[in-house]
């Protein structure tokens, strides 16, 4: 059973946020709150290389290795950091968009180990607006490496009363921020061809994604 740390999401206990934050740096794999849903994750230290904990990401969802992890980074700047031939208007969705529930897929940068790249070179990228997050990014001083906490093909929980018994018990250290404030998974656009395509519609409409571009994003 993992230790689990109760705290409220929007103001969260700096002790707890510390400790977790400690344990992620040796290479822990944790589950906390992001404004989404609840996501299990690694501390992402680049260059050093792969947390331990990375691999038991894939073996407790029950997912092929060959799937990518997207990240959640400090801040708009990170685009550039960890993405490579950033074009306007990706920089224009972050801008609009970050902290929120926009992933964006780009080019990786040689910043991210290959080992955490997808199978084309790329990879996802998102700010998220929880104060959970944000403020284990920067006690970690490093982007952590994050998906939803549920066995793939079930529901993602919203709620942490609703985390599955078995993942839960696959974890080292929990945050208990209570319900998610969003309840709703991000909306993943791949931003690699010459125009931005939504890969999935979440929390953000198509219509508030036009609405930054001037035009209709595609659709694979």
């Amino acid at each position: 059973m993992a230790r689990t740390y109760k705290t409220n999401e929007a103001t969260p206990h700096p002790l707890a946020i510390d400790d977790v934050a400690e344990e992620l740096l040796r290479g822990a794999l944790g589950l906390y709150p992001t404004e989404t849903v609840y996501g299990i994750g690694v501390a992402v230290r680049t260059p050093a290389g792969v947390s331990a904990g990375y691999p038991r990401i894939f073996s407790l969802k029950q997912r092929a290795e060959t799937q990518t992890v997207p990240w959640l980074v400090g801040d708009v700047s990170d685009l550039e950091t960890y993405g490579v031939g950033v074009d306007d208007e990706t920089l224009r969705l972050a801008e609009a968009f970050w902290p929120g529930a926009l992933t964006l897929v780009v080019h990786a940068s040689s910043a991210v180990p290959k080992a955490l790249q997808a199978g084309d070179g790329t990879v996802a990228l998102r700010v998220s607006r929880s104060p959970v997050v944000a403020a284990l990014i920067r006690a970690c001083r490093c982007p952590l490496a994050t998906t939803s906490a549920n066995t793939h093909g079930m529901p993602a929980p919203t709620v942490f009363s609703e985390v599955e018994p078995r993942i839960l018990e696959g974890v080292d250290v929990a945050i208990d921020g209570g319900a998610t404030m969003c309840g709703e998974a991000s909306t993943i656009v791949s931003c690699l061809g010459p125009r931005p395509q939504i890969l999935r519609e979440g929390a953000l409409s198509a219509q508030q994604i036009a609405e930054v571009l001037g035009s209709d994003p595609g659709r694979l």
